[in-house]
This record gives structure tokens, C-alpha cells and sequence, in this order.
């Protein structure tokens, strides 16, 4: 293993041991200020956190441009800070076959430190090799497992960037997010009325029952071939002896289109009102879209410029349809012309999640090209 791929894994291991689940991230952004500012970089935080619960706000750099290309249109890097759970004290373990995971009990945490560390090293070997780059913008972001807090809440009227890299795509090199949802959370307050369940239950109103016809007539899961539907909790009810006066029940519509998530979340409250309706209770739904849908244009010069990197390892882009969001939907909506791009990092969201050494070193390399 040569002396650059052991950078890369150090730096990969040190950022993947720190402790940083959403809205937890300060011993990550205390990292990367220290290891940005030992190359004269400036990581500056704003206050964003404490708008919903965190401990940390978004890191922004300004690097100038360089050479013949201290001109040129800048270019932004966003990676986010933040892991899922289960993600405290994590264990690395580097395998003989190149290999690198938790230790089972935890998250790896590749998502997305894995991109913090190619974007880093990238940097670090253009330094390395005097090349010339354009201006490069820098924004790690807190909370984007909470469905992009943290970018979404940034001010991007410091932003001089038109195109943008956000590698945050899994599956294989290469892979880039042609489209993203429009995520909408809903929940929804079923009310009936008490009654004791022996003495007199016909006086009663059953919220939960209520729930449960109007679930048996929404389908879940794919309603179609660009919408998914869920019902993820529900709770409600005091003992097993009295009629339940309420139940809650809460959920999400994810589709490639956003009127037809608004009309989904619109669909589901008709169904709870008429089935709540048929027995005397009532329903009240709260619904909160929470990242909006994009598309790729073909056009996309963020694409084009992916593409020619691309063709340094003779390979071309490979477009993926996601249902997951990331950073890169609130970048698109501020008119940024940005590209979810391929990280190195499989199973995430998992304790079974992994990168490899030989990963992290193509995913750098094609880091340092689209910033040179």
C-alpha cells in the first residue's frame, strides 16, 4: 500500500471514529476546522444548530483560485457531517482484502465521511502536485440525515458557485442521482370518544378502529412506478378495558413528482375523514414537505464536467433514480446546478455498511480532477 493510499485511509479512519450523529456533530466540525486550517483553509461556522436542537452549524471555506485558473468559475464541494444511528463509539476495522467496516455494534459512518475525506485529500494532492484550480467552495453541512436541516437552513447568498459536487450516491463508480423526491411527512390525530369496553362499549367511538379501516383502503408501499406510501408509527389508546379516544399515526409519501406527493397526502386525509365520518369522530393531519423533487437536465454542466472526469478511467456517467434526498435537493432549489455524486459506500444505514481502499483512492482522484 503506497504512502498516498495510507494517507487516505488515515484520514478516513480518524473522521469515520468521531462521534457525530445528526445534530451531534461538533467533535467532527472541531476536526475539519483543525485539519482545513493546516492548510491555511478557514472553515467558518454559522448558528444554524440552534434552530433545531444541535450542537454544531454548517462549515463554509473559500479557497482562491490558482494559476491559470485563479479565474475560472468556482466550483462547491458539500458533504455532511452527520451519521445515522447507531453511530457512537464506533470501532474501524481496515480488512486483509482492502475492505473497511464497523465492528458490527455500529454504522461505518462512510456516509458520508467518506466523501468529507476524498474531498480533503483531493485538495491535498492538487497541493502536492502544484496544479492550477479554480476557486473552490467548501460546505459541510449538520443534520442532512434529518432530511437536510442543515442545508436547508444555510444562507447561500455567500455562495459564488453556479455548479456544485455533492457525493452522497451509492452504488457503483460513476453512479450519479438523475432525480430525487419530493419527501412529505404527514401525521395524523384520530379522534373518537371513550367508553368502558364491558359496562357499555356501544357508546363509544373506536379511534383505532377508525385507523384501521381507513389503512386497509390506501395502498402502501409503490403506489405506482414514481410514488411510495407509508405508514411508519402509530399509538394511541390508555388500557385494554376502555374504547381508545384517540389514536396518532404518522408517516411519509415520497414521489418523483411533486403535485402528485401533495395529492397523495391530500388522498390519505379524504380516506381518514370519510372512515372517521361513518362513525361520529373526526381527524385532524398535519402534512410538511420536507426536500423537494429535481430532475437532471441532460444539459447540466455540472454533468458535463462529471462526464470529462470521468473519461480518466474510461468510464462514463451512470444516472440512478433515487428515493432517498440529500444536500444537493435544497442546493438545486437555490438555483445551484448541482450533482449528487458517486461515495464511496455500500449497505448505508447499516451496521453491515463498508467502503474499500480502492474506492476512497478512485473517488479522490476523481475529486482532484473536477476541482482542477
Amino acid at each position: 500500500m503506497s504512502n498516498k493510499i495510507d494517507s487516505i485511509v488515515n484520514t478516513f479512519v480518524e473522521l469515520s471514529r468521531i462521534d457525530g450523529i445528526s445534530c451531534k456533530e461538533r467533535q467532527v466540525a472541531d476536526h475539519l476546522i483543525k485539519i482545513w486550517g493546516d492548510f491555511g483553509v478557514r472553515l467558518i461556522e454559522d448558528s444554524v444548530g440552534v434552530k433545531f436542537g444541535g450542537d454544531t452549524g454548517n462549515l463554509y471555506g473559500f479557497i482562491p483560485g490558482t494559476g491559470t485558473k485563479k479565474d475560472a468559475e468556482p466550483i462547491l464541494f458539500c458533504a455532511h457531517m452527520d451519521t445515522v444511528s447507531p453511530g457512537l463509539d464506533k470501532k474501524v476495522i481496515l480488512h486483509d482484502d482492502g475492505r473497511i467496516t464497523s465492528d458490527g455494534t455500529t454504522v461505518l459512518g462512510a456516509d458520508d465521511r467518506a466523501a468529507l475525506t476524498c474531498i480533503y485529500e483531493a485538495y491535498k494532492k492538487i497541493l502536492e502536485e502544484g496544479l492550477d484550480h479554480p476557486p473552490i467552495e467548501l460546505l459541510f453541512t449538520v443534520a442532512e440525515e434529518f432530511y437536510g436541516l442543515g442545508s436547508d437552513a444555510f444562507d447561500y447568498s455567500i455562495i459564488k458557485s453556479e455548479k456544485a459536487f455533492v457525493p452522497d450516491a451509492s452504488g457503483d463508480f460513476g453512479v450519479y442521482s438523475s432525480q430525487e423526491p419530493t419527501l412529505v411527512n404527514f401525521e395524523i390525530e384520530i379522534s373518537g370518544r371513550s367508553a368502558h369496553a364491558g359496562f357499555e362499549p356501544e357508546n363509544g367511538i373506536n379511534a383505532l378502529a377508525i385507523a384501521a379501516q381507513a389503512v386497509s383502503k390506501i395502498k402502501q408501499g409503490w403506489t405506482n412506478d414514481h410514488t411510495t406510501l407509508n405508514f411508519g408509527t402509530i399509538k394511541g389508546g390508555t388500557v385494554s378495558n376502555a374504547v381508545p379516544s384517540s389514536v396518532t399515526l404518522t408517516g411519509e409519501v415520497r414521489s418523483s413528482v411533486h403535485e402528485e406527493a401533495l395529492s397523495t397526502v391530500e388522498h390519505i386525509k379524504n380516506v381518514f375523514e370519510t372512515e372517521a365520518a361513518h362513525i361520529g369522530g373526526s381527524i385532524s393531519m398535519d402534512s410538511t414537505p420536507k426536500i423537494y423533487t429535481y430532475r437532471i437536465d441532460p444539459e447540466s454542466q455540472s454533468l458535463k464536467l462529471y462526464e470529462k472526469a470521468l473519461a480518466a478511467f474510461s468510464l462514463k456517467p451512470v444516472p440512478k433514480k433515487s428515493f432517498g434526498g440529500s444536500d444537493n435537493n435544497m442546493l438545486i432549489r437555490k438555483g445551484i446546478d448541482g450533482l449528487c455524486i458517486f461515495n464511496a459506500m455500500h449497505d448505508i444505514h447499516t451496521v453491515n455498511e463498508y467502503t474499500t481502499v480502492e474506492e476512497l483512492k478512485k473517488t479522490t482522484e476523481l475529486i482532484k480532477l473536477l476541482m482542477s
